[in-house]
């Protein structure tokens, strides 16, 4: 299956323009073929660098739905599992159940600039980590039955060290650690 989808990509990313069109790749006669490549780049994406982008897309999923479970402290959310399993998914459900019991909502959304810090094992990767530098100024716990702020904490930057795996084809972040704020 995997051969099947980066043999899809690939074909994708060196498909040029319309017959008889010329390319980054090469000129094309009138059946569109490739007549030979003008450079020495390539325009295909080795199978790391998408394991690095599905990685990192799992990661931002995981906050996305966790930013719209916490608009009600949702802690039962079918979206959490998406994109979070094992001690990650374990942690946002029980963070939200805390807010629930507390009467507290999240209001907003995260800034999250995701970089992958490693990718084992290096040409097909099954475990990526990632660092963040993730900002909660604007993603702030609010009281659900006035509205108001639940406490004088501002939110800020904070260290996020997150390990993303593929099982059976499918990104999940597994466990992550947010920092406190000012960390980074």
């Amino acid at each position: 299956m995997c051969a099947v989808v980066l043999t899809l990509l690939l074909a994708g990313c060196s498909a040029a323009g319309p017959t008889g069109s010329t390319s980054q790749g090469g000129s094309r006669t009138r059946s569109g073929s490739v007549k030979g490549p003008k450079s020495p780049s390539s325009p295909y994406v080795s199978v790391a660098e998408i394991a690095r982008s599905q990685a990192t897309t799992a990661y931002l999923g995981m906050w996305r739905d966790m930013t719209k479970a916490g608009t009600t402290s949702d802690w039962n959310s079918p979206e959490l599992a998406q994109h979070a399993s094992g001690d990650a998914l374990s942690a946002i459900s029980r963070g939200l159940y805390a807010d629930h019991l507390n009467g507290l909502v999240t209001k907003g959304e995260p800034k999250n600039v995701p970089k992958v810090s490693s990718a084992t094992p290096a040409e097909n990767p099954t475990t990526v980590m990632i660092s963040d530098c993730g900002d909660s100024t604007r993603w702030l716990k609010y009281r659900e039955d006035n509205g108001q702020l639940a406490d004088d904490k501002p939110g800020g930057r904070q260290a996020i060290t997150a390990e993303v795996k593929r099982f059976n084809g499918a990104w999940k972040v597994t466990r992550f650690a947010v920092e406190a704020v000012g960390s980074c």
